[in-house]
This record gives C-alpha cells, sequence and structure tokens, in this order.
C-alpha cells in the first residue's frame, strides 16, 4: 500500500513557526493564495499558520479537520516521490495550481509515521 510505504519515509524535524492570526488570512482559497510568499519557506513538517489555513480551505470538505500546527507529509506524482512543502509550494507559485488528494491518517498510521496527521499527494497533471 502506497500510504502505508509514504507513511514510513517521512522524517521528522521541527522549525519554529511564526505566529500568525487565523483571522488575518482565514476566509477562502482566494485569500490565502495573497500570503503565498509566507509558505513553503522552510522544509518542517510542521505547517506555518498561513500553510494551514491554505490547507483548511483547500480540502475544505474536511470540515472537522484543521491543519494548524500539525505535522504533513507530502508525497509527489505516483505516490512514489517524496516531496515538502517547499516544492508544494514553489509548484503552486509557478502553476498556480496543484493538482492535491489528502489521506487523513488513522491512529495506527499516526504512530507508525512518527506523529504524521495526513499526506497531501500531489501531481502537476
Amino acid at each position: 500500500m502506497i500510504v502505508a510505504f509514504s507513511i514510513i519515509q517521512c522524517s521528522s524535524s521541527r522549525d519554529l513557526n511564526e505566529q500568525v492570526s487565523h483571522e488575518e488570512i482565514k476566509g477562502n482559497i482566494v485569500n490565502t493564495l495573497k500570503y503565498l510568499d509566507k509558505m513553503g519557506i522552510d522544509s518542517s513538517e510542521y505547517l506555518n499558520n498561513y500553510e494551514a489555513e491554505y490547507f483548511n480551505e483547500k480540502f475544505e470538505n474536511y470540515k472537522k479537520f484543521n491543519f494548524s500546527g500539525e505535522k504533513v507529509c507530502f508525497v509527489g506524482p505516483g505516490g512514489l516521490v517524496f516531496s515538502n512543502k517547499q516544492k508544494y509550494f514553489n509548484e503552486l507559485t509557478k502553476y498556480k495550481s496543484v493538482k492535491s488528494d489528502l489521506h487523513i491518517f488513522n491512529e495506527s498510521e499516526k504512530e507508525e509515521s512518527g506523529g504524521y496527521i495526513a499526506a497531501i499527494f500531489s501531481s502537476n497533471d
């Protein structure tokens, strides 16, 4: 299973995230894209507030799910290429859109992955 392979490959390193008011950037995907220059600025697996709000809007159909301050694994095309948030947001800057799917980890997957809450699979098809 690709997800299980992805979980094992995710690594951990925590950088400090800038503290920003969610009210400042909350609203819709267009509002969050105004702050694109503040997204993908480090290689931490933990999302800063701008990145979290972007993904909260992008995956708004997961109403009870919140990316704020969470650890997320990024997986590139085909599910076998490991990526990171810097590459994801560079692609978003370049193409203005990134096709993405979300897999939210269950408790077992979270534990096996070292604390990741989800994997974002992306491609630019």
